[in-house]
């Protein structure tokens, strides 16, 4: 029987909904092409969780989600970070019902009170005679996600028994969370337990497409630009301003600015683009937290630490990371058209206070759905999925910059950040997930 997207394409695979410089328009809409991401890409691909410091102790928990596929990322007694499915094995009961909780004794499911270890172990049946010579324990623990892997305190989960170590999924990547850890002061990062969250009527795919585009912010965001000036004006210049409408002020710069700005793409589908925002640290906190970096690093490494400037690194599928500001986003899809972001800031032990201020202002104005800056992109996303559902035009270009590249290595590719390779990049590793069978 032909599936729906065999109906809708012609018969093609996947993977052929991707041309060297266009995208099917379904891949943004279809209901089993969705589908088949969640087991493809987001069953195959390692998927951000956590960081060590939302479940210090033994019991603490955290609930996250592979695809659409809610987890509990636990510590267990031993101090091993345990994740499991978020779903009892007896009638598919959801285990935990908050987001992040203590659970030492194990987590109990609502329904029937079946209790289950960190790792998935059912260790006890309420009623247990009943089961007598008919159920075995040992069958009917929780599936624990097969791969668990952290870098830096950052855990990572894969579905995929086969997938390559996280370490070669992050390649080039990794430097990225090297700089984020490299500006604490001890080297101890604390993640703040407050997040932002918005959903959107939209593909999760426009998330990664959107966030290193350079194009659209001066066209876009054109409102937010003019009202950052003008408070600009009134606060005495840019110099003054906090990390919210620093950003705004950013998306106001020309094409031109772009133009000479590197992009770095790396296999996978994995981005970043070179730092453009204003609102820098007040010259004390400037002076206090050299001081504290040199103490740690060495003049030297503090002086690269403070002088490297990236904007958001996009780590497909999952995540995107802004070390400068110490945030964290995770992009979740729920539907082919609704996509829920999570923002998350770290603190670093040691660091000035306005260092930890100014991230939580930064992630407010890049996740908060009140942002000036973010209600435009949401309202985009949703004319997108609203224009790409009828017309004749089924192909979506994305070839910008096509003939741009700077320099070519193993590990990455640079280019012009006005370019498209990023999206050229993110569908390289698309076709190749969705590919395989």
């Amino acid at each position: 029987m032909a599936t729906m997207l065999e109906e809708r394409i012609g018969g093609i695979g996947p993977a052929d909904l991707v041309r060297d410089h266009e995208v099917h328009r379904s891949v943004y809409s279809d209901p089993a092409v969705f589908r088949l991401e969640m087991r493809r890409i987001f069953g195959r691909a390692w998927i951000y969780l956590a960081h060590d410091s939302e479940v210090p102790n033994a019991g603490d928990y955290v609930v996250r989600h592979i695809g659409t596929q809610a987890v509990i990322v636990t510590r267990d007694k031993d101090g091993a970070v345990k994740v499991i499915f978020n779903r009892c094995t007896h009638r598919g009961a959801t285990l935990c019902a908050f987001e992040r909780g203590q659970a030492p004794g194990g987590h109990m499911c609502p329904y029937h009170g079946w209790l289950f270890a960190a790792d998935g172990t059912l260790k006890s049946i309420s009623h247990k005679q009943n089961y007598e010579e008919v159920l075995d324990p040992a069958d009917w623990a929780v599936t624990r996600v097969p791969r668990v892997e952290a870098y830096r305190g950052f855990i990572f989960g894969c579905l995929d028994r086969e997938a390559a170590p996280l370490l070669d999924f992050l390649g080039h990547m990794s430097t990225t969370i090297d700089d984020l850890v490299d500006r604490s002061p001890t080297g101890e990062v604390l993640c703040s337990p407050y997040v932002l969250k918005h959903y959107y009527r939209g593909n999760w795919k426009m998330t990664f497409e959107n966030l290193n585009d350079t194009i659209h912010p001066g066209f876009a965001h054109a409102a937010s630009v003019v009202s950052a000036k003008h408070v600009a004006e009134e606060v005495g210049g840019p110099e003054h301003l906090k990390p919210t409408l620093g950003m705004m002020m950013a998306n106001g710069k020309p094409i031109s600015f772009f133009q000479q700005l590197d992009m770095v793409t790396a296999p996978g589908g994995h981005s970043y683009i070179g730092g453009h925002m204003g609102a820098d640290y007040t010259p004390d906190t400037q002076n206090a937290y050299h001081a504290a970096l040199v103490a740690r690093h060495g003049p030297e490494k503090a002086a690269k630490v403070l002088g490297l400037d990236r904007h958001l690194m996009l780590l497909y599928p999952s995540s995107t990371w802004h070390a400068r500001y110490q945030t964290v986003r995770i992009v979740r899809p729920v539907k082919p058209d609704l996509t829920e972001v999570i923002g998350y800031t770290f603190s670093f032990p040691g660091a000035p206070e306005e260092t930890r201020i100014n991230a939580i202002e930064y992630c407010t104005g890049a996740n908060s759905a009140a942002s000036p800056v973010i209600s435009d992109d949401l309202e985009l996303y949703e004319r997108m999925i609203h224009g790409n559902a009828w017309g004749d035009q089924e192909w979506i270009p994305m070839s910008r910059g096509v003939r741009e590249d700077r320099e070519t290595t193993n590990e990455w590719t640079r280019q012009p950040s006005t370019s498209e390779g990023y999206i050229r990049n993110q569908f390289r590793a698309w076709a190749a997930y969705m590919g395989r069978s």
